[in-house]
């Protein structure tokens, strides 16, 4: 799940900027989280907890309510509207890391990405991407190949994967981010590498890259302390404690929750 947040902070400082290949920095003084991170915790959360997505979300929303969401989304979670609300973004895709790592089978990564996408969400399109990228997370922590993953994907979302990130238009990545941040990883060699390739395609980069990162951490099983230790920094105890606790249960690396935390601070 850190692998999502962490690609959230380093992708942060680059949306809709140029950026050079040649004179790339992965951290920089201004990177911070956005609402990716904290919709990705409150997932986190839930399950961890066996709370209900909905009541979740908006805890942590209205917890952490400068974190950069659209505005109508947020008046919603601020107010007692119990309709469900329904947005054109990709904010679904971007906080579904955690069903991946969490899930036990295919089918129950499939389930849990439906109902919590619905929440906010519930179109054909949106929840498709969701599943995509649950789907491939699982795949990734269960040692599936790229091959696999990229099989996946493209029966899932009903989209060809490129073998290319620069064939992918901004309209294209606004109407969903999914395939090109899957390509992203799928051209990589490591969760560094995945990652770069993520912002250097342009546009919502911290959403890209956040998406691109799950499935990196989930497949490669490795980030540079160095990466680690910079982009958490940025976050408060309390979600690095949810950090811990969750990857603790559902994707325990090994390091244990003692030295992670030390290696964070």
């Amino acid at each position: 799940m850190k692998g999502a947040i962490i690609g959230d902070i380093i992708g942060s400082v680059y949306i809709d900027k140029p950026v050079d290949p040649n004179n790339f920095q992965l951290i920089k003084p201004a990177s911070a989280y956005t609402d990716d991170t904290i919709l990705t915790l409150s997932t986190a959360d839930a399950l961890l907890n066996k709370k209900p997505f909905d009541e979740t979300l908006r805890e942590w929303v209205r917890h952490c309510p400068m974190a950069g969401y659209r505005e109508e989304f947020l008046n919603w979670v601020l107010s007692d509207n119990k309709n469900v609300y329904i947005s054109k973004g990709n904010g679904a895709a971007r906080r579904i890391s955690p069903v991946g790592f969490a899930a036990e089978t295919l089918e129950e990564a499939m389930q849990l990405a439906e109902e919590t996408t619905k929440i906010t969400h519930n179109i054909p399109l949106k929840i498709k991407a969701s599943k995509a990228v649950a789907g491939a997370i699982f795949i990734a922590k269960n040692e599936g190949t790229k091959l696999e993953i990229k099989q996946f994907v493209e029966d899932a979302f009903e989209f060809s994967i490129n073998d290319n990130t620069s064939g992918y238009s901004i309209s294209a990545i606004e109407k969903s981010p999914v395939p090109a941040a899957v390509s992203a990883f799928l051209q990589s060699d490591s969760y560094e590498d995945a990652i770069k390739n993520a912002i250097l395609i342009g546009g919502p980069t911290n959403t890209l890259a956040s998406i691109t990162g799950g499935i990196a951490h989930a497949y490669y099983k490795h980030i540079p302390k160095s990466i680690i230790r910079k982009s958490l920094a940025r976050l408060t105890p309390e979600m690095k404690s949810l950090i811990v606790a969750f990857e603790d249960k559902y994707f325990p690396q090994q390091k244990s929750p003692a030295e992670f935390i030390l290696s964070i601070r």
